[in-house]
């Protein structure tokens, strides 16, 4: 493996590193609000992993880049409608 799938790859680690220690680090907080913002964190997880999945798919698995730009938009996807979802349940936990 060439130095730049290696560098990308510690980069991917270390996203999904810092998306695990920003779950650990929430605040602890109740009821709709805590699980709006674990389901968002949940998502920023998702992100995170989406790069990761790229690279590996590309560079150790040697997947087309077609195929693995579609899997990686769609983890992607996936991701934002977790970070939404999370903003919409803590959105809902505010309303007075």
């Amino acid at each position: 493996m060439d130095a730049l799938p290696i560098i990308s790859l510690t980069l991917d680690v270390l996203l999904i590193a810092a998306a695990v220690i920003a779950y650990l680090a929430r605040p602890r907080i109740g009821g709709a609000l805590a699980k709006g913002l674990r389901i968002l964190l949940v998502g920023v997880m998702i992100l995170g992993l989406a790069h990761f999945v790229e690279t590996i798919l590309f560079a150790v698995l040697q997947l087309s880049q077609e195929a693995n730009e579609v899997i990686h938009r769609l983890l992607v996807g996936v991701g934002f409608i977790f970070v939404i979802w999370g903003f919409l349940k803590m959105r809902e936990a505010l309303k007075w």
